[in-house]
């Protein structure tokens, strides 16, 4: 290598090391600004669903009723400080290092994916999608580390230590969520970390061959999950919308089988008897079945005691 190349070389590395890394710095900036809205708007100590929806998270039921955009958005999304000051500082330590010798519009292609993808595992393995850039960040740590291996420009300096640093936080994560509270998105921090190994592999058919096949098995999984509870409380949820009474109730114990604490199962077959209950006092209360018809209504009643249909009809009898 010549003296004259050295230059180039040593001009390039500095000149990329001060560019300004746009995209990174976008990114940053509006999930900070997400932050402070959410926790301006919702100051009550616990977010409530509406909130997370308006704000691009909806819950696993919504993104398996035609929501899909949300297994993209909810990575944008944090409403605690702590997640936030790591998710941002792993943010700026890969995206900006990925920006600055990619450009920002490959480096958007792969946070698209990077945000899809581990999303739809924790959503399929879990029963929820989650929220927070800890998918993205695992995707672009996994992408830089196997990229350094046959690429000079993503050399990065101590990526061993980087790597011990990540598989540590993968490690307390975990920990936390099996003796604490479920919160952080381990499944997708890990599918993530694949993800991007897979990503910065070297190029060729098997590795375009296996992102094809791992993007429509996660795309599929939005529209069959039958292994999760949630794509099964969806289930009952469209039937019983439909009016098919019994077949809802079937997705509703199945869920039930896989989750004894669901609420949401609970309560829809609380309303599916409500309603079956409604039908019955109706018929008994149209053919002068009044004795009947008031013993229907207190069940009702007992069932849901704001029930104004009910309280109107039973005060009309008595």
């Amino acid at each position: 290598m010549t003296e004259q190349n050295k230059i180039n070389i040593a001009s390039d590395q500095i000149s990329r090391r001060f560019k300004t890394p746009g995209l990174t710095w976008f990114i940053s900036v509006t999930v900070i600004l997400q932050f402070f809205v959410i926790n301006i708007t919702d100051h009550s100590g616990a977010i409530n669903i509406e909130t997370f929806t308006l704000f691009g998270a909806p819950d696993a039921v919504e993104i398996y009723s035609g929501q899909y955009w949300g297994v993209f958005t909810n990575n944008f999304i944090q409403v605690y400080w702590k997640p936030l000051l790591i998710n941002s500082l792993e943010l700026w330590l890969f995206a900006a290092y990925i920006e600055r010798r990619m450009g920002w519009i490959r480096l958007l292609l792969i946070i698209i994916l990077a945000s899809i993808i581990p999303s739809l595992w924790q959503l399929t393995l879990t029963t929820e999608p989650g929220i927070g850039l800890s998918g993205v960040n695992y995707t672009l740590f996994g992408y830089i580390f196997m990229k350094s291996k046959g690429d000079r420009d993503f050399n990065i300096r101590g990526k061993y230590i980087f790597l011990i640093l990540m598989v540590g936080e993968l490690v307390y994560c975990n920990y936390y969520n099996f003796t604490v509270k479920d919160l952080y998105r381990t499944e997708a921090m890990t599918a993530g970390l694949l993800l991007g190994l897979l990503f910065g592999a070297n190029p060729g058919k098997i590795r375009s061959v296996m992102i094809g096949f791992v993007c429509l098995i996660s795309i599929f999984t939005l529209f069959y999950a039958p292994w999760s509870s949630e794509w099964q409380l969806y289930q009952g949820v469209k039937y019983h919308e439909a009016g098919n009474y019994s077949r809802a109730e079937m997705y509703y114990h199945k869920v039930l089988e896989m989750d004894k604490s669901n609420s949401a199962a609970k309560r829809n077959l609380v309303l599916l008897k409500i309603d079956d209950l409604k039908e019955q006092a109706y018929q008994a209360h149209l053919h002068k079945k009044y004795t009947l018809a008031r013993e229907i209504y207190r069940q009702i009643l007992s069932l849901d005691p704001n029930d104004v249909w009910a309280k109107e009809n039973l005060e009309e009898l008595n």
